[in-house]
């Protein structure tokens, strides 16, 4: 039996809305230069799939990675970046 699948349309749709997000997170974030091609397995890799832990210590949150993670620099600054960006008018 075969198992179950989404729509097609609508897997077709998490699937490109995943892939913007990734682009525009590493264009903002100034994650590669701009002449470099952002491979969304990479962005995953690095960044997504941090190995770390998400502890709120006084009900803040802070992620702790390891000291030796090779990424810790470019992540930091790519979440500064993001974090400086001037909020969307709704």
């Amino acid at each position: 039996m075969p198992a179950f699948l989404p729509s097609g349309s609508c897997a077709t749709f998490c699937a490109a809305l995943a892939h913007n997000l990734i682009r525009w997170t590493a264009m903002l974030g100034e994650i590669t230069p701009a002449e470099h091609l952002v491979v969304a397995r990479t962005v995953r890799t690095r960044f997504v799939s941090i190995p770390g832990r998400l502890v709120s210590p006084g009900g803040r949150p802070i992620l702790r990675a390891p000291l030796e993670w090779p990424w810790a620099k470019a992540f930091q600054r790519a979440l500064e970046l993001l974090r400086a960006l001037p909020p969307v008018p709704v």
